[in-house]
């Protein structure tokens, strides 16, 4: 047998080292305004495009003080900076090339924490402000971006391919929100939802509802109303998700088919077999999400 077939005996080897990557720094990047106030674009620029730049891996930096002008105690919500921007958009070409749109920030970003992190994430991310709604912080300040320098023959190889004009096919997810308002007193409601490309075909459908919370300073955002809700149906070309009735009954805590679809997501979406989810079956109840995949 040969030892090519069996690693582990194959003593003689040469070691091999990954030193495709020279170094990693962070490069800092400050907004062109200095104006923070409702209804303010906040543009923060990025004049680099012969360098690798890790964005997935940003920081956004938020500081600022609260003034009390009144009575009372002021307290944040957790995940409370991402609350603070209607939307965020990622462009590329000066603009020109829209890469991403995000709506209702607080909302997308929480839903996504409350479904993708664990009860350890949650635990390392109080510097980020989720789980850390006591930190008043305000005003965007910088933008700290993770700078990635390769070994020169592979960055050789890359400008020549981005100079040459060549294709890069990039398989990603986008998180698109879409937001309808029930009619008072309503026992049922239908919901359509279209879309266009066999490109961008939704993979997952998170349902959730908020009572009297848009705007609303006095309530809390990250919680989602199960409104006693019993049964969730999914049509798609003529079929129905589940096949059954649910039988929810938030009431009695009978909402086990519920939960366990939410527990079911994240090993699917991270493509992970272990199974950790944040919100535990009494929680989920106060943080209700209907996922259907």
């Amino acid at each position: 047998m040969s030892t090519n077939q069996r690693p582990m005996f194959n003593v003689f080897r040469k070691v091999k080292f990954d030193d495709s990557i020279e170094k990693i720094e962070w490069r800092t990047y400050y907004p062109y305004t200095r104006s923070f106030r409702n209804n303010d674009v906040i543009e923060i620029v990025i004049n680099q495009s012969t360098l690798f730049d890790a964005t997935y891996d940003s920081q956004l930096l938020v500081s600022g003080k609260i003034i009390k002008t009144g009575d009372g105690d002021v307290s944040f919500v957790n995940n409370a900076a991402a609350f603070m921007f209607s939307s965020v958009k990622y462009v590329l070409g000066g603009g020109s090339k829209e890469m991403e749109l995000v709506q209702d920030t607080g909302i997308v970003s929480t839903v996504r924490g409350y479904l993708c992190y664990t009860p350890e994430d949650s635990n390392h991310l109080g510097i980020s402000g989720w789980n850390f709604p006591n930190s008043p912080k305000l005003n965007p300040d910088e933008l700290k971006i993770k700078r990635i320098y390769p070994e020169s023959g592979i960055k050789e190889i890359l400008l020549e391919g981005v100079a040459a004009n060549n294709s890069i096919i990039i398989p990603y997810r986008q998180w698109d929100v879409q937001v309808k308002s029930l009619a008072a007193g309503a026992i049922s409601d239908a919901w359509a939802v279209k879309t266009t490309s066999h490109i961008e075909s939704p993979r997952y459908v998170i349902l959730c509802f908020q009572v009297e919370k848009f705007d609303n300073l006095k309530k809390d955002p990250t919680y989602f109303d199960h409104i006693n809700i019993t049964n969730i149906k999914l049509s798609l070309n003529a079929e129905s998700f589940p096949t059954e009735r649910m039988r929810l009954n938030f009431g009695n805590n009978d909402y086990n088919e519920a939960h366990f679809r939410y527990t079911e997501f994240q090993s699917s979406y991270l493509n992970c077999s272990e199974k950790r989810p944040l919100l535990d079956y009494n929680v989920f109840k106060e943080r209700t999400l209907f996922v259907r995949q």
